[in-house]
């Protein structure tokens, strides 16, 4: 059926290309039942806000504490390497075909539906898994505070996953309303202390008696623990990330996708690089890796508290803690979104059951909710088996190490992408949005990610104790064994094959080609004004904050 579609043209915005009879309408009917309500702002500040929660608050804490200063830099720095390639390929691969499915299609489309079966429940199981996480770290973060400490845990547990679920409850234009709230705190939040730690390293606070800059890469020292310290600095830096690639996963509910993706990937690479990696480096600077609250759990242990602590601002601290509280808590709303989502879209593209898929009129997935709903509001009652420090550690390494997984086959994706477009005589320079790293960069990501799971496999078998544990093995490498068997299981019960380069559909990209030549020609018809400086200043501000 795919070669009945083939096209003999430069497809990707080429003037020539036109749309086969039929075909806008099997694009539009290919919403499988969502609306396209998120605005392309909702989406840019989701896509923004939605990696500044537990990982970076807390998260960063127990990087700091296991590898040292240098040692989360260069962890922070490898993984943002990793998400750049992420960003660059999901970009060009979603800007084309901005349809339902995500990452979750592009591989099914264009490796294998046992691998997309693999990455959707990875991807699945690993929103899942955060659920609990931003949950507990909600409890910690409360508890810096003495009166929420006599509260029962049961109760505060019951009281977030309903809170957390509440706006999913409504139409999705509702849940945009409400992280886009949610996302200008936080990066309000993130940005005061950036440059807060800028001038506490700077030597600008009384507090500090002078300049800080690199004093605890000498003293303690700059490394903790070597490279089982990176190792683990690794997961956490993964665990921070996880959101990187959610913009694919909301094309079939943005409005306006191909010109919303095309603006946005590469400000929100930039802006999640400065909101990590840069503040990774100022927390090295004005925290030492030794400090005792770092090995303790929720805001106690987040370094940015401890720098505002120590900075000589505890009113700061007490507004920071409550405005940490607020966007751990959109984490949570934003883990019932993702892994409700995941779970409908495999329904949804025949790979698992229909059931799951199925949706009320205004595109609630309510089984597929309330399912992801109930397992991960059980897991987070472990905690109170368990210390709140260790199951937010069980459950951030397997986040991170399912991230790798998912990173994996995104790459591959693009690069049997770039495949089936040269096999079917498409130009990628044609396409609205293409990195000109491709493929080299894909190939070196498949590399490093590689690299990272090797490292992690080393970690998991020789923690910190030095003694093999299987409770370490398991709640840090399960994912990778269970992301393998999940692949061949499937392909062994279904007998799937990987997708000829020719048989890949690329067809569905015409009908968005025909919205963009329709724009430039009432574009044409009726040019702008030329800007302003107001005008300038304001797509500038549009840029940078969304």
């Amino acid at each position: 059926m795919a070669d009945e579609k083939k096209v003999d043209i430069a497809v990707g915005g080429s003037e020539g290309s036109d749309v086969e009879p039929g075909q806008t309408e099997a694009v539009e009917s290919e919403s499988y039942g969502w609306n396209r309500g998120l605005s392309p702002r909702a989406v840019i500040m989701l896509s923004l806000g939605g990696g500044i929660g537990t990982g970076l608050w807390v998260g960063t804490g127990t990087a700091l504490h296991a590898a040292g200063p240098a040692g989360i830099a260069i962890a922070y720095t490898l993984v943002a390497i990793a998400i750049y390639i992420e960003f660059m390929s999901i970009g060009e691969m979603t800007c084309y075909k901005p349809v339902h499915g995500g990452y979750i299609r592009q591989t099914m489309e264009y490796v294998d539906k046992a691998a997309a079966f693999a990455m959707g429940m990875n991807f699945w199981f690993q929103w899942v898994m955060i659920i609990p996480a931003e949950v507990i770290a909600c409890i910690s973060v409360l508890k810096y505070w003495e009166a929420p400490q006599h509260f029962p845990e049961a109760a505060y547990i019951t009281i977030f996953l309903i809170v957390a679920a509440i706006p999913n409850f409504f139409p999705v234009h509702f849940y945009g309303h409400v992280e886009i709230f949610m996302s200008i705190l936080k990066v309000l939040a993130i940005m005061s202390c950036m440059c807060f730690m800028f001038i506490m390293a700077s030597g600008g606070l009384p507090a500090t008696h002078g300049p800080l800059v690199f004093h605890y890469w000498k003293t303690p020292g700059a490394f903790n623990h070597g490279l089982k310290g990176i190792c683990k600095a690794l997961l956490q830096a993964a665990f921070s990330c996880t959101s990187a690639g959610w913009v694919a996963m909301t094309a079939g509910e943005m409005r306006d996708p191909r010109r919303t993706v095309k603006r946005s990937i590469k400000p929100l690479f930039y802006r999640s690089f400065t909101f990590f990696v840069v503040n990774i480096w100022l927390v090295g600077m004005c925290i030492p890796y030794d400090e005792p609250n770092l090995s303790k759990s929720g805001t106690l242990a987040s370094p940015f508290i401890l720098a505002v602590r120590d900075g000589g601002s505890p009113i700061f601290a007490h507004i920071l803690n409550a405005l940490v509280f607020v966007t751990v808590l959109s984490c949570g709303i934003t883990s019932y979104y993702v892994c409700s989502r995941a779970m409908t879209h495999m329904s949804d593209l025949g790979i698992i059951h229909s059931w799951f898929g199925k949706k009320d009129t205004a595109g609630r997935p309510w089984n597929s909710l309330i399912i992801s709903g109930i397992l991960g509001g059980g897991l987070t009652y472990l905690n109170l088996n368990s210390t709140a420090q260790q199951v937010y550690s069980w459950f951030s390494s397997l986040v991170g190490v399912a991230s790798f997984c998912n990173w994996l086959l995104i790459y591959l994706s693009h690069i049997r992408f770039r495949q089936g477009l040269k096999a079917q005589g498409i130009n990628y320079k044609t396409l609205p949005f293409y990195t000109k790293i491709a493929p080299y960069a894909q190939y070196f990501g498949i590399v490093l990610v590689f690299c990272f799971l090797a490292a992690q496999l080393y970690f998991a078998i020789f923690p910190f104790s030095g003694k093999p544990s299987a409770e370490n093995f398991f709640s840090t490498y399960i994912t990778v064994p269970l992301f393998i068997i999940d692949y061949f299981a499937y392909k062994w019960w279904f007998g799937t094959k990987i997708v000829p380069l020719k048989e890949m559909d690329f067809s569905p990209a015409l009908y968005f080609d025909r919205i963009d030549r329709d724009e430039k020609e009432a574009e044409e018809a009726n040019p702008s004004p030329p800007l302003t400086m107001v005008d300038r200043i304001w797509e500038l501000r549009r840029t940078v904050i969304g």
